[in-house]
Formats: C-alpha cells, sequence, structure tokens
C-alpha cells in the first residue's frame, strides 16, 4: 500500500501494512502506547486502540489550533459555532429550538450566547409571526460578516494541521471517516436508531 505522508515532502511507501507496527519508517507516540498496553494486556485489540487514540489526539490538535487562532481574534469557540448554525439556517435564520439542537447545549446556556450576540449587534430575536410562541434568531448583516470572518479562521486553523498531509491522504481520509460517521450516525437525512455497541459487537 502506497502512503504518502508529507504534502511537498518524499513519499513513504510501506508494504503489506496490515497491522499494527508493520509499516517501515517513524514510529509516532501512539505506537509507543500501543506497545505498552499489548504488554500489560496481550489480548488486547491493538488496532482499535491505536485507531482510537490517533483520531482523539488528531481532535485535540486540531481543536488547539482552532482555539489559537481564534483567541487572536478574541473569540470563543461557542461564538464560532452558533454563527456557523445561524449561517447555514435560511435567511441566515433559526427558531431558538432549532439553533438549541444545533448547539447541543442547555436553553439557558444558548439563551445567554444569543444575548451576548445580540449585545454585539450580530443578531436579533424576533417573536415566529407564524406562532408567536416561538422565537426566530436571525443574523444581521455585521453577524453575517463575522461569521464568514471566523469561516476564514477556522479554514486557516485546520489548514496548519491538516493541510500537512498530501491532497490524496486527506481524500482517502476523508473517505474512511464518512465510512465511520456513517456506521455511527447513519447516512444523512435518514432518521436511524443509535446502535448500542456492547463488548465484543463487529461490524457485519
Amino acid at each position: 500500500m502506497d502512503e504518502t505522508l508529507v504534502a511537498g515532502g518524499t513519499e513513504t511507501v510501506a508494504e503489506g501494512c496490515d497491522g499494527i507496527g508493520a509499516a517501515p519508517g517513524p514510529r509516532d507516540q501512539v505506537d509507543m502506547l500501543v506497545d505498552f498496553w499489548a504488554r500489560e494486556n496481550p489480548h488486547l485489540d491493538a488496532q482499535v486502540k491505536a485507531l482510537g487514540i490517533r483520531l482523539r489526539r488528531a481532535a485535540h490538535h486540531l481543536e488547539r489550533a482552532l482555539r489559537r487562532e481564534l483567541g487572536q481574534n478574541d473569540t470563543d469557540v461557542w461564538e464560532l459555532e452558533v454563527l456557523m448554525a445561524l449561517r447555514r439556517g435560511a435567511g441566515h435564520c433559526l427558531s431558538a429550538g432549532e439553533l438549541l439542537k444545533e448547539s447541543q447545549v442547555t436553553s439557558g446556556a444558548i439563551t445567554n450566547r444569543v444575548a451576548r450576540l445580540e449585545e454585539r449587534g450580530w443578531a436579533r430575536r424576533d417573536v415566529d409571526p407564524s406562532d408567536r410562541r416561538h422565537v426566530l434568531v436571525t443574523l444581521t448583516p455585521e453577524g453575517v460578516a463575522r461569521a464568514d470572518k471566523l469561516l476564514a479562521t477556522k479554514t486557516q486553523a485546520d489548514q496548519a494541521v491538516l493541510g500537512l498531509l498530501a491532497p490524496r491522504v486527506q481524500e482517502r481520509l476523508n473517505n474512511d471517516l464518512r465510512a465511520l460517521l456513517i456506521a455511527i450516525e447513519g447516512p444523512a437525512g435518514v432518521d436511524v436508531v443509535p446502535v448500542k455497541h456492547r463488548r465484543g459487537d463487529t461490524a457485519p
């Protein structure tokens, strides 16, 4: 299996790397961790263990890069998340309930966050004319501009980490992670019952 590790650099070719540690070349920190746990527990599923650790470590690096970039713009992650959710809404608008579902926080937290965006002139709240029991949250023109600026900031943070990989490796990772998320969440637009994972379960 041919595997290009770094964009613009030399290619590392891994032949028959079906098992953990089978690929030649540099080992990463996860290899060291899995070696330790394999000694402690010879029955350990090394593939699953290594994959889980690598996914968490990669997510940590992405999160750290994002927080560093946002910090330079005096912005918190929650602000990015709320603005991006509203930016995706039709007319840059969501009901308070839809925004709550998108943000996956408590109703009190989302109310506080929307109020802070209102104070900055980036969002407004209106009564839903079709149902006065509901509140609509809409980005102002300044809010749309702010959302677009933060999207560029997030893209820069992603590029700082993921841009270390060649495009075809990025594509392969995207395909593999898509398969993983579909296995966990189901296909987009399809309501599925979450799978209860049990020790010893295997995918069909």
